[in-house]
């Protein structure tokens, strides 16, 4: 635990209203941002379908997104195999 703040909390935090605010949207269901309203009105218009359209063109923009999680010794492995693999159907053709 730190014994000294760096910031000091704001007046809406003093007086409870954040707490106020989060507990209604958690009650209600209604968001209480103009972003996220937009985003639930959407939604339900739409079926659930607001959105996918930038999670889909992230996952084509990367599809080797799991290579960078991966070692390099791994990675120099799988180029050479691929190396071999082009080298040999250049011979057979």
């Amino acid at each position: 635990m730190k014994l000294i703040r760096r910031r000091k909390p704001s007046l809406k935090t003093d007086l409870g209203i954040t707490k106020v605010k989060r507990n209604i949207a958690k009650t209600t269901g209604i968001p209480t941002t103009k972003a996220g309203r937009k985003r639930k009105f959407l939604n339900t218009i739409t079926g659930g379908l607001y959105g996918k359209y930038e999670r889909t063109r992230a996952d084509v923009n990367r599809p080797f997104k799991f290579l960078k999680q991966a070692s390099s010794s791994c990675l120099v492995s799988v180029l050479g195999y691929l190396a071999l693999f082009a080298l040999i159907l250049i011979w057979v053709l």
